[in-house]
């Protein structure tokens, strides 16, 4: 539903295909959903003309759904979580776009509601179930791979889809697409490998059976990624020539296991993001590699380089390195960017607001 909308006048609709279209680039597939339609995107084209969706996704299909509102609801009794969120102004960057930070912390947070309204969520231990509680376990993310397609404006609604997949013996893959509400657009796609950490030990640790059993009906076994990270190779430390030091988390960057949250990380790589870049150019792709936990105390160091590259590619990719002081790494990054593609400024007259 809406979030304008009253939640005594919910509208019931159906999913249902109407077109399918493709072309050298991208395959899509449509669906009706109230009045708008779910496109996903694809970066890379299917072969042998095949249309390659979410399976989830493609379960939606001609079921009969009440509109999501703002605390979002789970679609045919929990496989795929969906949420109405609008863009707000402290989410936005000078163009009036959301911000990267603000969609990284909006996937994070939708991954939260979801195992809430799984029942996974016991006392306030967010996404801790009762056999991790007593193993004293928590989740951690290993890597995180972010694609936007374009950013959504303050002002507008978007609906995000989530779903979590088996990954290997020892993971969990969490996906998700920012979709416009109007135009079903795929914005943004995202996937996240999460893995269980003993919080005594503080290392990372094989998927238990018991919390196998508390979980594995809402895992899927037969889903792609939404979005395949780039491979690319390890950074080259010694050649990374713009170098931010000092860097120390405040007491709002901690999340509830008083780890610095991921999501900080992206400020902390933007540090040592050459303006030049910045200035005229916006994210595109995000590789995200977690190295080590970072806490309340650790002052970090932010090393970057820019990959050289044809002339003529447009895009522009960075390496990222995130260390301690000590030396160890924290994360290491990749990011690619484009020229800016549009500005947020001037819709709906919000320049004249400010």
């Amino acid at each position: 539903m809406p979030p304008f909308a009253s939640s005594r006048n919910k509208s019931k609709v159906s999913l249902q295909r109407v077109n399918i279209t493709s072309n050298a680039i991208q395959k899509t597939v449509r669906f009706s959903v109230i009045n708008c339609s779910l496109k996903i995107n694809h970066a890379q084209p299917a072969l042998n003309d095949e249309i390659r969706v979410p399976s989830v996704i493609k379960e939606m299909e001609n079921e009969e759904i009440t509109s999501p509102s703002v605390a979002g609801r789970l679609v045919k009794g929990g496989p795929v979580f969906q949420q109405n969120v609008s863009v707000r102004s402290f989410e936005i960057d000078p163009e009036y776009k959301m911000s990267t930070k603000a969609i990284m912390n909006y996937l994070q947070e939708a991954s939260l509601i979801y195992a809430k309204k799984l029942g996974l969520t016991i006392d306030t231990r967010f996404g801790i179930t009762p056999g991790m509680r007593k193993m004293d376990l928590v989740w951690v993310f290993r890597g995180m791979h972010i694609e936007v397609d374009r950013y959504p404006c303050w002002g507008e609604v978007v609906q995000i889809l989530h779903w979590t997949c088996a990954s290997g013996r020892t993971g969990v893959r969490f996906d998700w697409t920012i979709n416009d509400i109007n135009t079903g657009e795929t914005l943004v796609r995202a996937s996240c490998l999460a893995v269980m950490m003993n919080k005594n030990t503080r290392k990372a640790c094989k998927f238990p059976e018991e919390v196998k059993d508390e979980i594995k009906a809402y895992l899927r076994e037969d889903v792609e990624p939404i979005v395949e990270a780039f491979k690319y190779s390890c950074p080259q430390i010694e050649a990374m020539d713009h170098i931010k030091t000092g860097l120390t988390p405040g007491r709002n960057d901690l999340d509830v296991n008083y780890h610095v949250n991921n999501a900080k990380y992206l400020d902390w790589i933007l540090e040592s993001t050459p303006d030049s870049i910045r200035d005229k150019h916006e994210l595109w792709k995000m590789n995200f590699e977690y190295r080590k936990e970072c806490l309340k105390d650790d002052v970090v160091q932010s090393l970057s380089r820019v990959v050289p590259s044809n002339e003529k590619n447009r895009e522009i990719e960075v390496e990222h390195v995130l260390r301690l002081e000590s030396g160890h790494q924290v994360l290491r990054a990749r990011t690619v960017w484009r020229t800016n593609s549009h500005s947020c400024r001037g819709i709906n007259s919000m320049k004249t607001i400010f």
